[in-house]
């Protein structure tokens, strides 16, 4: 029968221990933001933590693309003391402190994700979901205490939550969460391409994205990351010492899907070479599935794992947190099937997945890509051709001395904001507006587009940007401006 204390779920773990473990984890993270209120869970968790910081047991929290977590470890009553603090903090947030913390987090520099998981999935999603982990929003600086309010409120409530203990469960806990109703959650559809496709950008370093199918009995969909994240890492670490940091991420998505990141960071130098590896890996995966030797090492990895807990334990918390996600339910793991997995199995489940790949180079490198079937692709969507509507361009002065602004030109349609520059058409629907950042002294005001396009205006670009910016203040709700970070240092 299942457990719950005040409306939160509770899985306990066997064993005997003296002291307490517990996990306490939230079905929200930073994809559940929007671009005017990037950081509000960081903001919130470390407002939180601010008031058990007198507590003389271990204690720590985390925010991911995906999850809240608060972990405390000690006596039972210490730790009863840190859940109910923590929970009477979501419930009341300390916004009272949110300006001092703002230059902590500032100083913390924290990020929900790798630079290269953050870019693809903006390449995916635009400035939605996790697709805002690239982006920088306003700055903690710019958060107000409404924004933490409503969104504890929303998100923190028992029916988002799960409580994980090992050893002695603390008495009579109160666990005075915000109350309120499971939250739904809408995830944003994604940018697709006609086949695999590779974006460039300034991070030394490579990396795929792929939507995977649900998990079954076996979890080959799983399996099939573990052995390409695997095969890129000894390529790139141990066989060519190329790189230090090689890992994966992952988020999930509709009806049981993942979108899954490998990325392999590169010293300076071994650029292309990383690049290479990445796309050879997949490549040959999917086309030959992984070696005896490899297969066999990813099974003794799952033998391992499960010796090492409960793995029904793991599964029920798995499926609980992927009910609050949307997800449904993964199956009891088959382990004679696992057992007579052949590589031909793993080959099929990458060589499916791979006209949603979408690719990631560091500049210059490509074109190693674009030899394996890769089409260069923008990192934000470009439409075919200007439309028609006002026009407007850079001044003469800008198009004689400056040769990017030759190709530049604004159009202002009934529906939407279009710019054209060397890179495409980009166009932000007026009713696709995510955010706008006011432009300070001399900079540009921009817009930011859902879809993920931003475009600048200002009157320093062209005659007639002060029209198109008071046309902007009518049109964009007041509460999507925001001005650009200061630099707290």
């Amino acid at each position: 029968m299942s457990e719950y204390i005040k409306g939160v779920r509770v899985l306990r773990h066997p064993g005997q221990q003296d002291h307490t473990d517990v996990t306490l984890t939230f079905a929200v993270g930073a994809r559940d933001e929007t671009l005017r209120t990037i950081g509000v869970a960081h903001a919130l968790e470390h407002l939180v933590m601010h008031g058990v910081r007198d507590l003389p047991i271990d204690v720590n929290a985390e925010v991911d693309l995906m999850t809240t977590t608060f972990v405390a470890s000690g006596s039972a009553a210490r730790v009863g003391e840190f859940l109910d603090r923590v929970c009477r903090g979501l419930a009341d947030p300390p916004v009272d402190r949110l300006k001092l913390e703002a230059g902590v987090l500032t100083a913390e520099e924290g990020a929900a994700a790798h630079p290269v998981v953050a870019l693809l999935f903006n390449v995916r999603y635009g400035a939605k979901g996790p697709g805002l982990e690239w982006l920088e929003g306003p700055g903690y600086d710019g958060l107000k205490p409404e924004h933490l309010i409503a969104f504890a409120r929303k998100w923190f409530v028992p029916a988002n939550a799960v409580l994980q203990v090992s050893g002695p469960l603390p008495d009579n806990l109160a666990l005075e969460l915000p109350s309120g109703p499971a939250p739904s959650r809408v995830l944003p559809a994604g940018r697709s391409f006609d086949g695999p496709a590779v974006v460039e950008f300034a991070i030394p370093a490579a990396g795929v994205l792929l939507t995977m199918p649900p998990d079954g009995d076996v979890r080959l969909p799983t399996l099939a990351m573990e052995v390409l994240q695997h095969r890129i890492e000894e390529q790139c670490r141990h066989v060519g010492g190329h790189s230090y940091e090689v890992a994966a991420d992952l988020i999930a998505g509709p009806n049981g899907t993942s979108d899954w990141v490998v990325y392999a960071e590169a010293r300076d130098g071994s650029e292309a070479a990383v690049s290479r590896a990445v796309v050879e890996a997949l490549t040959d995966l999917a086309e030959n599935g992984p070696t005896p030797a490899e297969l066999s090492y990813h099974f003794d990895r799952v033998g391992e794992q499960l010796a090492a807990g409960d793995p029904e334990l793991r599964r029920t918390f798995a499926n609980e947190m992927g009910s609050r996600f949307g997800e449904p339910e993964c199956p009891p793991l088959d382990r004679d099937r696992l057992a007579n997995v052949q590589p031909a199995e793993i080959a099929a489940v990458l060589k499916e997945a791979l006209p949603t790949a979408i690719g990631y180079a560091f500049d210059g490198a490509a074109e190693l890509w674009a030899d394996a079937g890769f089409t260069r692709a923008s990192t934000c969507p470009v439409i075919a051709e200007l439309p028609p509507g006002r026009a407007f361009k850079p001044p003469m002065v800008a198009r004689a001395f400056v040769k990017a602004s030759r190709s530049m030109q604004w159009v202002r349609t009934n529906d939407a904001l279009v710019l054209r520059d060397d890179d495409g058409v980009h166009e932000v629907r007026w009713d696709q507006v995510a955010g706008v950042m006011r432009g300070q002294g001399d900079e540009p005001t921009v817009v930011f587009g859902l879809n993920g396009c931003a475009i600048p205006l200002g009157a320093a670009m062209f005659r007639g940007a002060d029209q198109l910016l008071a046309e902007l203040k009518d049109r964009v709700p007041a509460d999507l401006w925001f001005d650009e970070p200061n630099d707290l240092d």
